[in-house]
């Protein structure tokens, strides 16, 4: 399971600067205190599958959004 999110940090971390800044929570979790949004990406283009990342966030946002939400990460 952790090489899991490990891979996933990775592909979301190669993502910056790209296209793929919003996305739909697939699942929320807590990890050593730290809140997080595990996403389906989205970058406006139709071709491809999708790409997952995760995102860390504040207890409040947390709070708010519920899984099926649209999540946009501040760059």
């Amino acid at each position: 399971m952790r090489g899991l999110f490990f891979l996933l940090f990775i592909v979301f971390i190669s993502c910056s600067g790209s296209t793929y800044n919003c996305g739909e929570i697939d699942r929320k979790y807590e990890k050593d205190g730290g809140y997080f949004f595990a996403l389906a990406l989205t970058s406006g283009k139709k071709e491809g599958g999708k790409v997952y990342g995760d995102v860390s966030v504040d207890k409040t946002t947390y709070l708010l959004k519920k899984v099926g939400d649209e999540y946009c990460s501040e760059e």
